[in-house]
C-alpha cells in the first residue's frame, strides 16, 4: 500500500514538472531578435532623422521612395522564381548541374542588378539633399541588417537599435 501511494506521487510531480517545463519552454523569451517590429512606418526609417527637411524634399524623396519600390519589387519577384527553380533543379533525382550553374549565375546577376539599383537610388535622394543633410544620411544607417528597429523582432525577443520603425523619429511622433 505505501509503494502505491509512493508511486503515484511520484508520477504525479513528475507529470506536473513536465507541464511547468513545456510552458517555461514555450515563453519567448527577451533577446536580440530580428528586431523588424510592427511598424506600417518602416520604410520611412532611413529619412526620418534627416534634420530640416522641407516639404518640397520629402514629397520628392516620397516619389523616389515609391518608384524604388516598384522596381525592385519586380526584381524581388524574379530573384524568387529563380530560387523556387534552383530547389526544384537542386531536389531532383537527376540533377543537371550546368542548368543549376547557370541559374546560380543567372541570380548573381540579378542580385548585382539589385545592388546598383539601391546605390543609384540613394544617389537620387542625396542629391536631393542640402550639405548637412548629407551628413545625417551618409552616417544614419537606413533600416536594413539585424537588430534594427523598435518592437517584437522574429528571432526571440525584442529587438534593438533604429533604423525601421516609428521610434524616435521626430517626423512620425
Amino acid at each position: 500500500m505505501k509503494k502505491l501511494k509512493v508511486k503515484t506521487i511520484t508520477v504525479v510531480v513528475a507529470a506536473l514538472l513536465l507541464s511547468l517545463n513545456a510552458n517555461v519552454f514555450a515563453q519567448s523569451g527577451i533577446g536580440r531578435g530580428d528586431g523588424r517590429g510592427n511598424n506600417p512606418n518602416q520604410q520611412m526609417g532611413y529619412f526620418c532623422n534627416i534634420p530640416d527637411l522641407t516639404e518640397d524634399q520629402q514629397n520628392q524623396i516620397d516619389k523616389l521612395r515609391i518608384a524604388h519600390i516598384k522596381e525592385m519589387q519586380d526584381i524581388r519577384n524574379q530573384l524568387g522564381e529563380k530560387k523556387a527553380k534552383l530547389q526544384t533543379l537542386q531536389t531532383a533525382d537527376n540533377a543537371d548541374m550546368n542548368e543549376i550553374n547557370k541559374l546560380i549565375e543567372d541570380m548573381g546577376t540579378i542580385r548585382i542588378e539589385k545592388q546598383k539599383k539601391a546605390a543609384a537610388h540613394r544617389q537620387a535622394v542625396r542629391n536631393l539633399l542640402t550639405d548637412e543633410q548629407k551628413v545625417y544620411f551618409d552616417t544614419k544607417r537606413r533600416g536594413s541588417g539585424a537588430g534594427m528597429g523598435k518592437g517584437c523582432g522574429f528571432g526571440h525577443g525584442q529587438g534593438r537599435g533604429n533604423g525601421l520603425g516609428k521610434g524616435s523619429c521626430r517626423r512620425w511622433n
